[in-house]
């Protein structure tokens, strides 16, 4: 959520810009921005923004947004008159220039440091390495994922808010002129160059020169310090060198000159782990990377660089470093078709990540055969034959291991690459696009190799993984673990320095799989884990789960056998708190409990008016730990529930003091979960509880935008029919057939967690990308959608819920909430997990 509260009319003025308010005051207040209709809850804070562009026009959709409650648009024409005095409209002349220029002047509100991160490669990695260090230690807001845009840098400051002690943000570029709009967004303290390459250069008349240098350090024309790497020989010309770290120089430039400098004296290899000697300040310190690849290393020497700057000592960015986990950013491994392992690098196509992945390619084949499905390099400086001879080069065998090594299979896609054919290896073929390599080219002719698919985004070489990598027959629920890292890790920044987490694994896990989930949360070392039952927990423990586990609910269990599984119990009524206590006194130890206090939710937990007896109860049992005091918010998401909120905190500290006040010690205190952590600071105490927002359901539509969807259930077409008017489908003849139609059946019925709710026409798949609705009543086992028109054939995958297409659209739909659409899914579905 973000840091920003202001009136539309306030807005209007900042932006220069016309208001034509549908209330007389303008003081409806504006806490977020949107720009993408598709999927987004509207709230009456919400500010549209109808961007245009070449193939968008954000002004197409305002009269459904405001049929769907929202009240405030930014617009460049005049509205229809049918929606004025329905809505707030402030009119004016450019939107993306207002987004700019309205980002700008919030960023003038704050006075924290604030890194601005750009170059050609790297800039996300560096900042979310810079976050991985730093949030133990700052309040940090970032950049969500990639958003170095002329939109998404706006809409990345947006989040800026008081509480924030640390800013990373990070641009990318394009074209001349860019970077001037950027600038004041970011208005960075300290610059971060990582380095200079040829990606995205096409724009620039000098492509590959000091032309988008220039325009680069424009970000840092009024930071305090910026901080780059140069070739120790040639500090004056900015050379830059890639791959090749060693003797490399990083350099903190400050208004009068280089004022340090950080220089690699020696760089190896031991085991998967790479030991860096660096010279800073007339000392040679060495460091441990737990990476070995030459574009971890500089992104890590770069982080290194920056927290030397920031005053951190080397052996606390030592300690650091052993902890840095790596950013899924493009080459993702995935088990292929016919034995084969596919390496997805399927977003960018230039020289030097080319390298990088061969470098990769190299490490994960161990002597098995290669191929390699590459496009054209749609940017670079050199000509045509020039471009494609180094390629050529780039992918010849003798490059992979230095002695010729296995031969490698080159497949090209794209008219360019096509034209330089006689640059490659004999027996290399080379296809005009996509579609006609997949007529033509089957894994089943490599059969056991490493496939390399690398392609620039215009090619959609993502075709050719979906169709190349195993697919396991039936329905399947795929999660992604590198998503819900990425959620925790947004929860986490918002939280004070020394605040706990608790990452809710009860009902399976959200239904996504408790104990994967727990693997990742343990390796994320937050503090507790919660579950609902007991044998939730046991199952945790008997496969070697060691963190700290919280039984919420109150199943009678033997308190032996939580405290013989080292699990610790909720106490809510003088039962329970009886139960642990007689245990203390017969075992002379029992488990800590944690005691529930009633603010509100009025389903569990000791009531204001029982705090006495609660009270005399612990002052005659004093032998009982208590770890943690604890409640549930009613209505945290709620703007309408804020008053009721606000009486719940209070009630909670006030109960919570007088506890302490008999203990003689203070327990740890939570009441917050994920909309809490979000729009309460006030009610993150000690401990804070992490459940749906895990799994990429954000309190508003900005936040949704910054986490990442976590789950998606897909299910193969398992038949096709063809049927005619009158022809019905399913139990009850309920499905009636007008026109011919093609109807699909798919494995996936309510017995797997596609509720009935859905039948009829109520709900859809999407198939080959087109919505598909369900036909008939939804069966136990089975569905049957209606998929006239869309070419499809059996095995198609049909999406019930992907990131493209969100679950909270299918648990609208069903009339319900993403929780119970999560948990209902069968355990008989298989659950895939994948890392990005």
């Amino acid at each position: 959520m973000s840091g920003a509260r202001y009136p539309v009319a306030t807005i209007a003025e900042v932006v220069s810009g016309t208001l034509s308010a549908a209330t007389a005051s303008g003081e409806d207040l504006i806490e977020q921005l949107l720009i993408d209709s598709r999927g987004a809850t509207i709230t009456n804070t919400t500010l549209f923004i109808a961007l245009r562009g070449p193939r968008h026009d954000g002004h197409r959709y305002i009269a459904d947004l405001i049929a769907r409650g929202a009240r405030h648009f930014l617009v460049m024409d005049e509205p229809d008159a049918a929606l004025v005095g329905k809505a707030n409209f402030i009119r004016v002349a450019d939107t993306l220039a207002a987004l700019q220029q309205l980002a700008a002047w919030h960023r003038s509100h704050f006075t924290c440091p604030v890194i601005g991160i750009t170059g050609s490669n790297g800039k996300t990695i560096v900042k979310e390495w810079l976050f991985q260090m730093l949030r133990g230690e700052e309040r940090i807001v970032r950049s969500p994922a990639s958003w170095n845009s002329q939109v998404g840098v706006p809409l990345s400051v947006w989040q800026m808010g008081g509480e924030h002690t640390l800013a990373i943000f990070e641009a990318g570029i394009s074209k001349p002129g860019e970077m001037e709009k950027l600038e004041p967004i970011i208005r960075p303290t300290i610059g971060v160059l990582t380095n200079i390459g040829d990606a995205h250069d096409e724009g620039f008349k000098d492509r590959g020169g000091d032309a988008k240098a220039i325009e680069k350090l424009k970000l840092f024309t009024h930071a305090e310090v910026w901080i780059h790497p140069n070739d120790w020989s040639e500090l004056d010309k900015l050379h830059y060198l890639l791959p090749n770290v060693q003797h490399k120089e990083w350099s903190m430039v400050g208004h009068g000159g280089v004022a340090d400098f950080v220089r690699v004296v020696s760089c190896d290899i031991v085991g998967e782990a790479t030991r860096i000697r660096l010279e800073h300040q007339g000392k040679e310190r060495t460091f441990a990377i737990p990476f070995t690849d030459d574009a971890s290393l500089e992104n890590a020497l770069t982080c290194i660089t920056v927290c030397l700057h920031l005053g951190r000592t080397a052996e606390w960015i030592s300690g650091r470093l052993a902890l840095l986990e790596p950013v899924d950013m493009r080459m993702r491994t995935l088990q292929g078709t016919h034995g084969t392992t596919l390496i997805d690098d399927s977003y960018s196509m230039d020289e030097n990540s080319l390298a990088m992945a061969m470098a990769y390619v190299q490490r994960a084949a161990h002597g098995r055969d290669r191929v390699l499905v590459i496009s054209d390099v749609p940017e670079s400086e050199r000509s045509q034959e020039q471009l494609y001879a180094a390629v050529a080069r780039t992918l010849a065998p003798e490059r992979l291991d230095g002695s010729g090594g296995k031969p490698v299979r080159v497949i090209g896609v794209g008219p360019a690459i096509h034209a330089q054919r006689d640059k490659f290896p004999v027996g290399s073929r080379f296809y005009p696009d996509v579609d006609t390599l997949l007529q033509r080219e089957d894994p089943k002719d490599f059969p056991g190799t490493v496939v390399l698919i690398k392609g620039a985004r215009r090619f959609g070489f993502e075709r050719i993984v979906e169709r190349w990598q195993e697919q396991v027959h039936g329905t399947e629920l795929e999660i992604d673990l590198e998503a819900i890292r990425h959620n925790l890790n947004h929860y986490r920044a918002l939280l004070p320095r020394g605040v706990r987490t608790m990452a809710m694994v009860k009902a399976f896990g959200y239904g996504t799989g408790a104990l994967e989930l727990a693997r990742l949360f343990a390796h994320e070392q937050v503090h507790y884990l919660g579950v609902a039952y007991a044998d939730e927990g046991i199952e945790l423990r008997q496969q070697g789960i060691t963190t700290a586990i919280m039984v919420m609910n109150p199943e009678p269990v033997a308190m032996e056998t939580l405290h013989r599984f080292e699990l610790e119990p909720e106490v809510y009524d003088p039962a329970s708190l009886r139960s642990a206590m007689a245990y203390r006194q017969a075992a002379g130890s029992c488990p800590p409990v944690h005691i529930k206090l009633d603010t509100g939710m009025h389903r569990l937990g000791f009531t204001e008016a029982e705090l006495p007896r609660l009270l005399e109860a612990l002052r005659d049992q004093p032998g009982v730990k208590v770890a943690s005091i604890l409640s549930h918010l009613v209505g945290s998401e709620d703007p309408a529930l804020d008053e009721f909120t606000r009486e719940q905190i209070a009630a909670f500290t006030r109960m919570a003091d007088a506890i302490d006040g008999v203990l003689g010690y203070r327990p740890l205190r939570h009441i917050a979960n994920s909309a809490g952590i979000t729009r309460w600071p006030s009610a993150h105490f000690d401990m804070v509880r992490v459940g749906i927002g895990l799994h990429g359901i954000g309190v508003d539509a900005t936040e949704t935008a910054q986490l990442m969807p976590a789950a998606a259930l897909r299910s193969p077409i398992a038949q096709l029919k063809q049927l005619r008017t009158g022809d019905t489908v399913g139990y009850g003849r309920r499905g009636v057939v007008a026109g011919d139609r093609v109807i699909a059946t798919l494995p996936i019925g309510y017995a797997d967690g596609l509720s009935r709710r859905l039948g009829n026409g109520v709900g859809r798949v999407w198939i080959a990308g087109r919505p598909a609705p369900i036909i008939g009543n939804v069966c136990m086992d089975m569905c049957m959608v209606d998929v006239t028109g869309i070419p499809c054939t059996v095995g198609d995958l049909a999406v019930v819920f992907d990131a493209k297409h969100p679950i909270s659209d299918v648990a609208r739909d069903m009339g319900t909430i993403p929780y119970e659409l999560l948990t209902s899914i069968s355990q008989r579905v298989k659950r895939v997990y994948v890392r990005g």
